[in-house]
């Protein structure tokens, strides 16, 4: 147990490193391009994140793990927006952009119903199933807030996000084809290899202490998958970048649950547990609340007492989780 709980770590170190090595040759690469900063910054740096997730939905759809997919999907989004705002407004309040409040999260909204209704539409044998045209139809939601979330900041021309995204995207060296064809490579394999790592080892421990892989997907791999967002948020905090930080995680939540989701479907299609019906009602319930406290708040933002709820409310969460998987 204790070898492959360490066995997990160490893959989610290989992960966020490789993801990060692959990001800088893909950013270097699109300079030499001469892609814009801004676009850059909203498909490069975005995607990127969520490599890791990506990595590990494939390795699971090759060796049929349903339930690790979609329990890391929505997982991963039920953990940024409790315990990842959470933490972040511990540490400094989070005010939210009207944007986010009046377009992103009705959008975020929208997919989870989505996924919902997919989720429940279909049935295979005894088992609800996601197929693959609905794998494509998640695939091409994606893309579709993708493309629409580069058309409205090209629209509005938002000197903050602008300049912040070019900030982070100027950081970045501009590296030689040599370095280039390296870093691409040992990318690549971080993230193949942390990917084997963390899904082979916790089917291990869930067969193990007989807990369920959604279980453990909507647990250990989701908070792990989550851990960039956690260590930027943080850092986010002290540099008064809340707001630009929050965008990022209802993005990357939207993202993440139609693309994850979609790419396991296209390989092999998934069984979608009814527990998973729960809790993409319970995330729908979180984003609901989220939107009534930021538009009845007159700061339009989420204090520490908010915080601490959230951590309680997710805590509770985890902890009914384990005592019904139990």
């Amino acid at each position: 147990m204790i070898l492959e709980i360490l066995l997990i770590v160490i893959g989610f170190i290989i992960l966020i490193k490789g993801a990060d090595l692959l990001v800088k040759a893909a950013i270097s690469i699109a300079k030499r391009l001469g892609l814009s900063e801004m676009l850059i910054g909203l498909t490069i740096l975005a995607v990127g994140t969520s490599l890791p997730e990506i990595f590990i939905t494939i390795t699971s759809a090759m060796e049929g793990h349903s339930d690790l997919i979609i329990g890391n999907a929505i997982g991963s989004c039920i953990c940024n927006f409790l315990f990842v705002i959470g933490i972040i407004s511990l540490i400094k309040p989070i005010k939210f952009d009207k944007r986010i409040v009046k377009k992103h999260l009705p959008i975020g909204i929208a997919t989870m119903c989505l996924l919902l209704f997919l989720g429940n539409t279909n049935k295979l044998g005894n088992a609800q199933t996601i197929t693959r045209w609905q794998g494509a139809i998640l695939i091409s939601y994606t893309i579709a807030y993708i493309i629409y979330s580069i058309y409205e900041e090209k629209k509005i021309h938002n000197e903050k996000i602008d300049e912040e995204i070019i900030k982070e995207v100027e950081s970045k060296e501009n590296y030689s084809i040599g370095t280039i064809i390296i870093y691409m490579i040992l990318g690549i394999l971080g993230l193949k290899f942390g990917a084997d790592f963390v899904v082979d080892n916790s089917v291990e421990i869930a067969k193990a202490i007989g807990l369920s892989e959604g279980f453990i997907g909507m647990t250990i791999v989701a908070i792990g998958t989550s851990l960039p967002e956690i260590t930027t948020g943080i850092i986010s905090a002290k540099n008064n970048e809340t707001d630009l930080l929050l965008g990022n995680i209802i993005g990357s939540n939207i993202i993440n649950l139609c693309l994850l989701v979609g790419i396991g479907a296209i390989i092999k299609p998934l069984v979608f547990a009814t527990n998973f019906n729960i809790s993409i009602i319970i995330l729908i319930l979180v984003t609901i609340i989220l939107q009534l406290i930021t538009t009845l708040n007159k700061k339009g933002e989420l204090n520490r007492k908010t915080g601490i709820l959230f951590i309680i409310i997710y805590l509770i969460y985890i902890g009914g989780m384990a005592l019904k998987t139990g």
